[in-house]
């Protein structure tokens, strides 16, 4: 069972909770972020309020002068005080989808109050949080050497709101049996979209390049389009249309919500494109909402240069056909926060908005999402106005005017479901599905409602407040089926006084699924996706066909003729197929030619169907081709092959094998392990100096998972 968490801070935003693909909690509390991982080690017999996570916590208002660089004071119009003025505090974070970081975790990205939108990922073997990129640079002249800037490029360089879209995976390239997917196809590309101080809406491509794997700043990004944003349908009738003072409030509109919808596959416009894709763009411009339309294409990369990525992307902004319609919503107030709600099986996509005092939903069919169909009849559009609860104090319906403070969707794509929910800063949470936007359905109340309902009775008994309490939700957020939500307790018809040590905020869990418990295992069970009923024998197989698959005119490096003798080896020892074992001792074959060593006993293992290879000699190891075989480190004696995992030298000295490229791992510190099963692996950034061959890039990038359990990977155990 997941208990409720109690921690001593007070949130400083909303949408102040996010929950990674990896399973890890971050919380916005002030100048920090607090990041609750689930711990595995923990037995079950521990405490409650200890077995289940990790906590975290790092500074991010700390910038040193190459990542923000004074701003001297501007004119009004393009210089904000209360930005240059703040401690830098929190405004918003969001994780990105999984593939993007190191071992294909997620990026924490986080925009502060100076408005710098900043990426963060945990470093080395004490995962210590770290900023690896700043996103404002890009919008610089010179995005390397970031400089001073003023007036108007100050404006265009700040970062209002930003939200990361889902990646779009490139379609798998046909080829034979061995072939694999490449990292494309199967995390996808990675995109962020951003609103500057200057009301410019961009798609910015993002990723971690291997040329800057060493570097203090690993991620590249990229402007791929950039629309900037007029003032039209930006209205105010109270301040008098053309007045002076409806000048100056329209000026300093800004966008304060961004999104991007799911993408969809469109036909290509020419023959070089590989994969083209459309989505909608909304903004909160003001008080009014915003849609544009996305259309982006990917083809591959004439540059064959090592460190250029394989596909190229391009992008336009531009409006779309649903904005014909703007009439249905026109006259709400938009205020934000912004959720999609679609699944692969509904024929709707529906765009969830937050309005003064309620909530806005607009469903479309697919065919006017992609702009190929607009009629009025697809675009249906829903005022849901919230009201407060039913109590002792409030027995007749009264509206709720608090603001929405974050809304999340749980999709279960088993049952084609997806729903919504949404929190106020007023202790309201309510819910809404998919398949009931089009009803008279009124909204329901979630479970974790009134969890957070509970505790606020609690705290209300425990103080005598007589019933004047209210439990504030900050945050929502859900992962696998679980939802959580952040919450503090206050009093409503007194003065609260609070003092650092009394800050406390509470996150409390709940599943999708009535009378559901959630439990522990639900975040660190893998995915069903990945449960396939494979051995480790067929996987370790997967491997050495992948290796021994290479054209036999190709010229092997040394470092490839050490991997492809280490696969051979392994494919004797593993006993695997006769395919794979007469692939083995065709290569044993060449590697004996070119190396001029002797192979005779690995040929005889292939015919012969043993299950070991006995150590080399001294002699064998100090010949020209010696390279080709393992020695023990300690003792320099030969190393035998006796298992797929595990390995033991001519003198006794047991050693643990890579769990890819199933060499030795001698030196300390080198490694990386598998999140879920902690097999043991080569972490192919560490051995740089020593294997940096195309060969071997090309197997870790391949897998980039466990190869046993598919879980990801870690620094450390």
């Amino acid at each position: 069972m997941l208990s409720p968490v109690q921690l001593p801070i007070y949130p400083c935003c909303f949408d102040a909770l996010a929950w990674s693909p990896d399973g890890e909690l971050a919380v916005a509390a002030g100048e920090q972020i607090q990041v609750l991982t689930p711990d595995v080690g923990k037995s079950t017999s521990a405490p409650q309020r200890q077995e289940t996570w990790q906590i975290t916590r790092f500074r991010v208002n700390v910038f040193t002068y190459a990542e923000w660089a004074d701003i001297y004071p501007q004119n009004r119009d393009d210089f904000s005080i209360g930005a240059e003025q703040s401690t830098s505090t929190i405004l918003a974070m969001a994780w990105s989808p999984p593939g993007l970081a190191r071992f294909r975790r997620s990026v924490l990205a986080v925009l502060t109050s100076n408005l710098i939108l900043s990426f963060w990922e945990p470093i080395g073997p004490k995962r210590q949080w770290t900023r690896v990129g700043i996103v404002n640079h890009l919008f610089h002249e010179n995005p390397s050497l970031p400089t001073k800037v003023g007036g108007e490029i100050l404006r265009r360089v700040n970062i209002r709101s930003f939200q990361w879209c889902a990646p779009f995976k490139v379609p798998a390239p046909a080829g034979g049996s061995n072939s694999l997917p490449e990292s494309e196809s199967r995390w996808g590309i990675h995109m962020l979209a951003v609103a500057t101080d200057f009301n410019d809406l961009a798609l910015l491509r993002v990723r971690r390049s291997a040329e800057m794997q060493g570097s203090s700043n690993p991620y590249c990004v990229e402007k791929i389009t950039l629309c900037p944003l007029d003032q039209e349908g930006v209205q105010f009738p109270m301040a008098g249309s053309g007045s002076i003072l409806h000048g100056r409030i329209q000026s300093q509109v800004r966008v304060s919500s961004i999104s991007c919808g799911p993408w969809i596959m469109t036909p290509a416009s020419r023959k070089d494109d590989v994969h083209s894709v459309t989505a909608i763009l909304t903004a909160v411009h003001g008080t009014q909402l915003r849609i544009f339309k996305a259309s982006v294409t990917v083809r591959r990369s004439s540059d064959k240069e090592e460190h250029v990525p394989r596909y190229e992307v391009a992008a336009k902004l531009g409006d779309h056909q649903v904005t014909d319609l703007a009439s249905k919503w026109n006259h709400q107030r938009v205020t934000g926060p912004i959720e999609w709600l679609y699944t692969n099986q509904d024929q709707n996509i529906a765009l969830a908005v937050g309005i003064t005092g309620g909530l806005l939903t607009i469903s479309m069919r697919r065919s006017a999402y992609d702009g190929t169909s607009t009629k009025e009849t697809q675009v249906q559009t829903r005022n849901w106005p919230f009201y407060e609860p039913f109590s002792e104090i409030n027995d007749s319906p009264k509206r709720h005017w608090d603001p929405i403070t974050a809304m999340t969707t749980s999709q279960d794509e088993e049952h084609g479901t997806c729903t919504l929910h949404v929190c106020t800063t007023g202790g309201l949470g309510v819910a809404v599905s998919l398949d009931q936007l089009d009803s008279d359905n009124d909204l329901q109340v979630p479970a974790w409602n009134k969890i957070v309902e509970t505790s606020r009775e609690q705290y209300d008994l425990n103080r005598d407040l007589g019933g004047h309490a209210v439990a504030r939700m900050w945050g929502l957020t859900s992962y696998r089926g679980i939802n959580a939500v952040l919450f503090t307790k206050h009093p409503t018809d007194m003065i609260e006084y609070r003092v650092a040590s009394d800050e406390d905020a509470t996150i409390a869990f709940a599943s999708d699924e009535a009378g559901s418990i959630p439990d522990k295992q639900a975040l660190i069970a893998p995915r069903a996706e990945n449960q396939e009923s494979r051995t480790a024998q067929s996987r370790r197989e997967a491997v050495t066909s992948f290796l021994l698959s290479r054209d036999a005119t190709a010229t092997m490096s040394r470092e490839d003729q050490k991997l492809i003798y280490a696969a051979a080896c392994c494919g004797i020892v593993d006993r695997h197929n006769s395919a794979v074992r007469s692939k083995a001792q065709k290569l044993f074959d060449r590697l004996a030619k070119e190396t001029g060593t002797d192979q005779s006993e690995e040929m005889a293992a292939c015919e012969s169907e043993s299950s070991s290879i006995p150590a080399k000699s001294s002699h064998q190891l100090d010949q020209p081709g010696g390279y080709l075989f393992e020695r023990c480190e300690i003792c320099k004696a030969g190393i035998a092959w006796i298992s797929a995992t595990e390995a033991q030298c001519a003198n006794g000295h047991l050693l643990a094998r890579c769990g890819l490229t199933f060499l030795t791992i001698q030196e300390p510190g080198v490694s990386k392990y598998c999140s879920g099963c902690r097999t043991e692996y080569m972490d192919e950034a560490l051995v740089a100096h020593v294997f940096n061959g195309q060969l071997f890039q090309e197997l870790f990038e391949t897998f980039d998972t466990c190869l046993y359990c598919d879980a990801k990977f870690q620094a450390s155990i």
